[in-house]
């Protein structure tokens, strides 16, 4: 009954007076659309500018305690210092450390990886040393004093590793024969040089300058000295296994593993092959979860003993027993392709554009031409046609193999023997720093700096 008194009696009434009340009075004030555009950029401006502070300032200070520390010594290399993010670029770096040491050159080698094959290389002319993982080893080379820095880590000054004050020159040497689509956007343009495997990856290199403004960078058509120890190896190992394939896939949004699941070493094991499934090692950093739910569906295969995992960081003996390989767009295809001359399957659509260097590079890479020579193709959709192509490229070796010697020939230099001439390439890039020159004279690979 109380209650009834309060409510009024009249609610439209009421309701009308608390519109009326609750209304916003009038400012009578204007705020052009230039001078609101002029505040929202301001305001975004302060909020970007907060944003990029916040992350660079857990580096600024690892970089004061380094400082504070006095370990900036420690960062005084000899005239050529190389840097290994991990172990696994040792199968990079080592034909090219062998030819520096056979010429009398000394060197620094810095790696991430305390466990890295460099500390019992027996190298004489090669001082080797951890500086630690990830950001610590980050801020370190952010204080290197060399002449020439070289490095295979894309993205310097524009991810992790800052440019130092220290080096005169930055060197990438590539560890891949593939063109440079599939890097991440601004690998390269803050590089004084970059050793390429062949004149594709030059040409993409020069189109980025040129539609960036960037300045332009030496390119040396030098080789790619990866392939150089696996061909060396390649020469006596035993022949492939008659019904085994490799399935040896890329890792994130490229990759077959990714996009397809379990399908495609399924579908080989039906159809009566060996199955070797080799993921890309940061499959399993990057995807741990996918790469345990694949491992439990694939379970049964693995205990039917038709289908077995490798992980090991050497693929060498993998790679060696199997007739053909599948995979996507991974670098590993011309591992296999142009060391045994045996073919591929690629199954997918080509690389993700956005995010990645194919988003400013006008033309096609130049292995999704070549792919199809190399031995199939399968559009996404399509995977059903896998075991039947496998069928058929194995019953005519000979000419695949001449396919894949042809396609080799065009788009890699100097391959089994690109080592001596990083090599000797090096040592010009020390002359250019100013280092004098060893006792052995450089023979200079192929200039592409004035191509356009």
């Amino acid at each position: 009954m109380q209650l009834r008194r309060l409510l009024p009696r009249r609610p439209l009434a009421a309701l009308a007076a608390a519109a009326v009340l609750l209304e916003p009075p009038a400012a009578h004030a204007y705020l052009d659309p230039g001078t609101g555009s002029m505040l929202l950029s301001v305001f975004v401006g302060l909020i970007s500018g907060a944003y990029f502070l916040i992350r660079k300032l857990p580096a600024a200070v690892r970089s004061l305690f380094f400082r504070l520390t006095g370990r900036t010594d420690e960062m005084k290399g000899s005239d050529l210092v190389f840097y290994a993010e991990s172990a696994s670029y040792w199968l990079t770096f080592k034909p090219v450390l062998e030819a520096l040491e056979a010429m009398g050159v000394q060197s620094t080698y810095l790696t991430s990886d305390e466990h890295d094959p460099v500390f019992s290389s027996g190298l004489k002319c090669v001082r080797a040393r951890f500086i630690g993982k990830s950001n610590a080893a980050y801020t370190a080379l952010g204080f290197l004093q060399a002449r020439v820095f070289v490095l295979t880590t894309p993205g310097v000054d524009v991810l992790q590793i800052r440019r130092s004050r220290g080096v005169r020159r930055y060197v990438h040497l590539v560890h891949a024969v593939g063109d440079i689509h599939t890097y991440k956007l601004f690998s390269f343009d803050y590089y004084d040089a970059v050793f390429c495997s062949g004149p594709a990856q030059a040409k993409s290199l020069r189109a980025l300058e040129e539609r960036r403004g960037t300045r332009p960078k030496e390119l040396r058509l030098a080789g790619c000295a990866y392939l150089d120890g696996l061909a060396a190896r390649a020469r006596t190992a035993p022949g492939p296994e008659e019904k085994t394939v490799i399935v040896a896939p890329t890792w994130g949004r490229n990759g077959l593993l990714t996009r397809t699941g379990a399908l495609v070493p399924r579908l080989l094991a039906e159809a009566g092959w060996h199955v070797i499934l080799r993921p890309h090692p940061q499959s399993f950093v990057s995807e741990a979860p996918a790469m345990q739910a694949l491992a439990r569906e694939l379970e049964p295969l693995q205990k039917a003993g038709r289908l077995e995992w490798d992980r090991n960081p050497d693929g060498f003996a993998s790679l060696s027993r199997a007739r053909l390989m599948v995979s996507d767009i991974s670098g590993v295809i011309f591992d296999f392709a142009f060391v045994f001359l045996r073919p591929v399957i690629s199954v997918g659509a080509g690389p993700v554009r956005e995010g990645f260097e194919a988003w400013d590079l006008p033309e096609p890479a130049w292995e999704m031409q070549a792919l199809e020579s190399l031995g199939r193709r399968i559009p996404p959709g399509e995977e059903h046609r896998i075991a039947a192509a496998a069928a058929e490229l194995i019953s005519r070796p000979a000419a695949a193999r001449e396919q894949i010697l042809a396609i080799r020939s065009a788009n890699v230099v100097n391959f089994g023997c690109a080592a001596p001439v990083i090599a000797q390439e090096l040592v010009r890039e020390l002359a250019l720093a100013g280092a004098p020159a060893p006792a052995q004279a450089a023979k200079p690979a192929a200039e592409v700096a004035d191509h356009a």
